[in-house]
């Protein structure tokens, strides 16, 4: 059984890595290995991996160091630091216990050490250290087209750049079709079927290792590029990898695709908030009440759905709010305005609205969505002004 816990190893040698890396996740921790020379990005690389201590190994080439391990406990105040040395000596034990560091572990570890040491651990960080504590967002088209993908990607990005200490993932599940790439400028280092083709063996590590980071501070993982058969992936696949979807990060936007299957109704239920987008004509509302009884049929609940009235223009439609609730006898609905030109140039320049067109009227009525969202998972009272006249669901 899995300890919960996450140990960074920032190390000089390979051997010292092998030896760490072989008895810690052997004793099921997780283990994240940093070589020395990443310098400057330590600190935010030992953040960014959610560990919740670090072994730093020292110098032993002629007159022992421990300068760097002095650096680094002053810089991560708030995690353990241990030292590992081979042969060290009792003055710069003294010195390393003097400012702050755990312990100094001699270098080969021994199991029975770092098992007593996790064992430590752990009973400090509570009984929390275990707990999946991400939100599941879930976005999914009442058709296709509606909008969903502008929708998730930009909810995702305001939320990451509204609390850094949110640790944010937007991850594109429509394996056939999705476009959440073509919205972000970055480098991607693996796709979603990356992770869900190795999901019997994924873990925090290996999961973090695969996300790409975007500058707004999100972590995302696209779609594959070339369509992908959806009975590729299984109910089995999904449930494992929303278990460490949850363990690593706060918040995770999904992108769904507009399929009704055993994984993707796993995914449903599994989601703590389901947004449905629609647009205001009558064969969205037909596809969308559809959804809502399919909803109804595998128990997920009324107060879990939100309807996204997507590009809403208040004197051209025909279909009118009366017969939206009629329809789909859902309380919880918000408004998004029409704007094409805004979305088509914050998707050719790969950035987000909040961006590329921070005062456009869509950009705001999803900050107000991502706001309420961020309220909700911090408990910390938002500026609300607007929102709530934008709530056209409840009477």
């Amino acid at each position: 059984m899995s300890t919960g816990l996450v140990i960074g190893l920032i190390y000089r040698n390979e051997t010292t890595k092998a030896q760490f890396g072989q008895i810690v996740t052997g004793l099921k921790a997780g283990f994240v290995a940093l070589p020395y020379t990443l310098n400057g990005s330590l600190v935010a690389k030992v953040h960014e991996s959610s560990c919740h201590a670090v072994i730093v190994e020292g110098n032993d080439e002629g007159e022992q160091d421990p300068s760097h391990i002095e650096a680094l406990i002053s810089e991560l105040p708030d995690i353990p630091v241990y030292a590992a040395f081979r042969e060290p000596g009792v003055d710069v034990i003294r010195r390393l216990m003097r400012v702050g560091a755990r312990d100094v572990i001699p270098i080969p570890p021994s199991e029975e050490d770092l098992k007593r040491e996790l064992s430590r651990l752990k009973t400090g960080l509570g009984p929390d250290v275990d707990a999946r504590k991400g939100k599941i967002i879930s976005v999914i088209n009442s058709k296709s087209g509606s909008g969903a993908t502008t929708i998730a990607v930009n909810i995702a990005c305001d939320i990451a750049a509204m609390d850094e200490d949110l640790k944010v993932a937007l991850i594109d599940l429509d394996i056939q079709f999705g476009s959440v790439s073509l919205y972000l400028d970055v480098k991607w280092q693996a796709n979603v079927m990356d992770a869900l083709g190795q999901a019997s063996r994924l873990d925090k590590t290996m999961f973090n290792a695969m996300m790409s980071r975007h500058d707004s501070g999100l972590y995302a993982l696209p779609a594959p590029n070339k369509i992908t058969r959806l009975d590729r992936v299984s109910s089995a696949d999904v449930k494992k990898f929303l278990d460490v979807v949850k363990q690593t990060f706060d918040v995770v936007v999904l992108d769904l695709p507009k399929a009704i299957n055993d994984w993707n109704e796993e995914i449903l239920k599994a989601s703590d908030s389901i947004y449905v987008v629609i647009q205001r004509s009558l064969a969205v509302l037909r596809d969308a009440r559809l959804l809502m009884s399919y909803f109804h049929s595998v128990g997920i609940d009324d107060g879990d759905i939100t309807i996204v009235d997507n590009r809403y223009r208040s004197k051209h439609s025909t279909v009118t709010d009366k017969q939206i609730h009629d329809t789909l006898k859902v309380e919880n609905m918000v408004r998004i305005a029409n704007d094409y030109d805004a979305v088509m140039g914050s998707q050719d320049h790969g950035m987000p609205l909040s961006k590329h067109a921070k005062h456009s009227r869509i950009s705001k009525d999803i900050h107000q969505i991502s706001e309420k969202i961020v309220e909700e998972l911090t408990g910390e009272k938002r500026e609300q002004a607007g929102l709530l006249g934008r709530l056209i669901g409840r009477h």
